[in-house]
């Protein structure tokens, strides 16, 4: 099968494993996966609830949070709180510029408009899914 025959699914899957190994293997000389630094960055966008960081992940991340914790990057300053720590905001920051390698990686060789609109479509997509299944 021609790789322009194959269906949107097939992409989508691909890409997320793809992105996963690579973050993964950024973010591996901190001690992290691809999930420690999805927690991280929500939480560098300001303080937030377990809920609110845990909303966006189709996984448990609740370990996750307990080992930032324990490392002192997060702290839970009221309860339903979450927050980093001074040492957690410098940890986002050393591993924010190898996610960006990654970022970039993947958007090599398409323009500013390209990838928008690839973010665009995808996006649309979700949302007509989320529609069809009553969700949205």
């Amino acid at each position: 099968m021609a790789q322009e025959q194959r269906p949107v699914g097939w992409w989508v899957k691909r890409l997320d494993a793809l992105l996963e190994e690579a973050v993964d293997a950024a973010v591996a000389p901190e001690g992290l996966t691809r999930r420690h630094w999805q927690v991280l960055h929500s939480l560098a966008e300001g303080d937030a609830g377990p809920r609110d960081v845990l909303r966006d992940f189709s996984v448990d991340v609740g370990p996750v949070v307990a080992d930032l914790t324990a490392r002192g990057w997060v702290t839970r300053p009221a309860a339903g709180a979450l927050r980093l720590t001074e040492d957690g905001a410098a940890a986002h920051d050393r591993v924010w510029r190898a996610v960006g390698r990654v970022r970039r990686h993947a958007a090599d060789g398409m323009s500013r408009d390209e990838y928008e609109r690839a973010v665009t479509v995808l996006a649309r997509m979700v949302e007509n899914m989320e529609r069809a299944l009553g969700r949205g």
